[in-house]
Formats: C-alpha cells, structure tokens, sequence
C-alpha cells in the first residue's frame, strides 16, 4: 500500500482528501503546516500532496526536506504562473482547485509510477555498476585519451566508430563516454542485432509492421527507443545489405517509418567492430552509404598488451572488484603472480583478464594469489620456461626482478648490453617503475 503525506490547512479539504485517497486505498498521514510535515519524516513517504498556500512558509518548501520523494503541488490560485513556479521548484506535478477527483487520482498514479521507474533507473544503474565495473577502463592511461575524445563529442557529431580486438571493452568505452557526455540521461540502447533473425532485423531496428501479433514490439524500433540517447550497433558488417542501406537513409535524414507514420530521431549511433571500416569496405562486408556517415569519428580501441602500464591497475581493480563481488577478504597478488600478469599477452584483453581474475579469486586458499591461482602457472619461478615467447620471457624476467636488481645487473643475467636492455623496454614499452632502483 503506498503512503501518501497531505500537507493542508483547511479542514473541509484536509478531511475530503482523506476520505478519497484511503477509499482508493492509500494510507494516508496528514499535516497542516510544513513544519508539521517534517516532523513525520517526509522521506518515508511514496508521494508528498502539498497545498502552496500554508501558514508560515509556502508547501514548495517541503521539496528539498522531502527529496527524492515526488511532490504534487496544490492550489486554488490556478495561473501558468504558480504552475511553472511549482515545477522548477522541484515539484513533480501540479493541480489547480476546485479538481475533480478522477483527475487528482490519475495525477497521484501517474506521479508514482514515475517514481518507480525513476527508482528503477537507478537501481538499474547501479546494479550495471556492480556488475560491469568500470573503473578499469577510466582509471587506464591508455584509455584517457579516448576517453575524453568521444565525451566531449558535439551534439551534431552523430555517428561514431569504434574497432578493435575482441575483449578490448569497446561497448564498455561506448556505455563510459555516454555516462560521462551530455547524454547521460538519455537511452543508452545495444542493437545486437545479428543474433536476430534476418526477416526481422529491419523492423526491430527501423521499426514498422509488426512481425507477429503476440511478440514484443517497439513501433520506432531501437532507433527511436534510442531516441536523444546513444544506440550500439554489434557487427553492423554482418547485417545484410538491405538493411544497411535503410539504415543509412535514415541515420542521414534523421527519421524512421513507424506504425503511426514518420518518427523524428536524434541519436547517436555507434557502430563497433573488430576491424576497419576501410577493411569491412575492402572486402564488401559494409555499404559504402553506411560507412561514409562514420569516417570521420572513427576510433582504434588498443590491446591490452599495446597498455603494459595499465596491466597491473586493471588487475588491482578487478581484484577488489571480485573480493567484494564474492563476499571474500581483500586478496593481494604474489611477486610471481605481478610479473605472471605482466608477462602474459593477453590475447582475449580486458575480458580475459577479468575472468583471469574472478576465476583466481574463487579459487585461492591463502590471502595472496598465485600464477596457478591465475592459471598462469606456467611463468613460475620453479617451472621451466620453455612455453614462452622470447619477449614473454624478457617481460617476465624483467617485471619479477626489477625491483631487486639494477640495470647493470638485469641486463648481465639476461646475457645482453645495458644499452639492449633499455632499447627493448622502450619498445616493449617497459619502463622501470618509479620506486625501483
């Protein structure tokens, strides 16, 4: 049962609104004053009804106290005025007196379901942040760059592309640089569309007749339900050229075909692949018209392997990520196990390494994790290194024992010149760390 709090002097009023609201079954608790209402702690309430005119200080006064519990604003002095006064107050909706009760009604309903979606929003938000942490790729140098590139992005810049190697995190870059630009509280809409059939790729995206009468069904499509927001587009190369084409047409005009006739659209589109629009062109995978819009903001997400820097923060932060996830002590990574992440190339990226990490913190018995925590086993001091690759095992040797040892002293162990040594960590991108020696 909601709870609603009415805050009004007048009697006659105070009394009717309570007889109605409890005969449609809300509990009601009352107040004549903004003071009185405070004093009922406001903020346990699902929905504040506040007269504007009361003794002492106005009932848009009661806002701020009562946020984020939605208030109606109620007044028997109805002018345009008052309303827009009420609502950049903060005030949810507004009725004028005398109001028929039917209309009162549909107002608290409308108000409180708008409530609900707005706390769904954010547990909604919240439960992605928990689920797809984030911090990875927003803490990461290599990735800042980028990063600010695409949040600061004008509003006319619509089409934008992002390629690079499965697991580097783009559509977690697209989500970051969405929550980050002036779209934040806009639609963020992922169009996975090759995993849908072809007979229906074009109307689940443009939108039109619908497919089959008992399945769910958006009249605009994705695109309009993206509609001020931003709209990912999976693999675009794999939809076929019909769809493309339409798709072009209307990214370009702005507007979809719908059920109810033309739609409007604002939205930037993302399209995300592993490789270059010049190279899905080269081969015919994706139409010229569609690939022309995207030229200009196209982007190359790196590997992680290409951020050596980046490894271990990435790695940290998932860790404690996963400790808090699985309700687990805060773990900590061994030497051998820091220089086993450094070493190892990563060839499934972001993605690999947060498994990596999950899966270690499942698994390890003591407070430290290990390379055999981490799969990595095979980079263990008391192990052969006969698997790796050469640069492998430099990056290993080097990361392991850095710490402990000057460049003189590295570079004798690895039987090559100091000056060997520091053009192959330039071009490793392997710089000592500051603390070291």
């Amino acid at each position: 049962m909601n709870r609603i709090l009415v805050i009004e002097d007048e009697e006659i009023i105070l009394k009717a609104l309570t007889k109605l609201l409890v005969r449609n079954h809300f509990e009601v608790t009352t107040a004549k004053t903004v003071e009185e209402a405070i004093e009922a702690q406001p903020q346990s309430f699902d929905l504040i009804l506040a007269d504007l005119r009361l003794p002492g200080v106005e009932g848009t006064e009661i806002i701020p106290v009562a946020d984020p519990i939605p208030v109606v604003i109620m007044t028997s002095h109805a002018s345009v005025r008052s309303a827009v006064s009420a609502m950049r107050s903060g005030a949810i909706d507004y009725i004028a007196k005398p109001f028929d009760h039917d209309e009162l009604l549909l107002i608290i309903e409308r108000s409180l379901q708008r409530n609900r979606m707005r706390a769904q929003n954010q547990s909604l938000r919240q439960d992605l942040k928990r689920l797809v942490p984030s911090e990875n790729i927003i803490r990461c140098e290599g990735m800042t760059q980028l990063i600010n590139s695409l949040s600061t992005l004008n509003d006319s810049e619509r089409f934008v592309a992002l390629h690079g190697e499965f697991g580097t995190g783009k559509e977690l870059l697209a989500r970051v640089a969405h929550t980050n630009g002036d779209r934040a509280d806009a639609p963020f809409v992922v169009a996975d569309l090759p995993s849908i059939d072809s007979a229906r790729m074009q109307v689940t995206l443009l939108g039109g007749e619908r497919p089959q009468p008992d399945e769910d069904f958006m009249p605009g499509g994705l695109l309009h339900s993206a509609h001020n927001g931003t709209l990912i587009i999976r693999h675009p190369s794999a939809l076929p050229d019909t769809v493309q084409i339409a798709l072009a047409e209307a990214l370009d005009n702005r507007e979809t075909n719908g059920t109810t006739g033309v739609r409007a659209i604002n939205v930037r589109t993302v399209l995300i692949s592993d490789t270059t629009l010049a190279e899905q062109l080269d081969i015919g995978a994706l139409q010229s018209d569609l690939a022309t819009l995207f030229m200009d903001n196209e982007f190359a997400v790196p590997a992680l392997r290409d951020m050596p820097n980046d490894i271990s923060l990435m790695a940290e932060n998932y860790l404690q990520h996963f400790c808090r996830y699985h309700h687990r002590q805060l773990l900590s990574f061994s030497e051998n196990a820091q220089a086993a992440l450094k070493a190892y190339r990563w060839p499934g990226n972001a993605e690999e390494l947060k498994n990596v990490i999950e899966r270690a913190v499942l698994l390890a018995r003591d407070n430290q994790i290990t390379p055999k925590d981490l799969g990595l086993s095979s980079l263990s001091e008391t192990e052969t290194q006969h698997d790796l690759s050469l640069d492998e095992y430099f990056r290993y040797f080097v990361t392991r024992h850095q710490a402990n040892h000057s460049e003189t002293e590295l570079a004798s162990r690895l039987g090559i010149s100091r000056k060997a040594l520091w053009e192959r960590r330039q071009k490793m991108q392997l710089l000592r760390d500051q603390h070291t020696n």
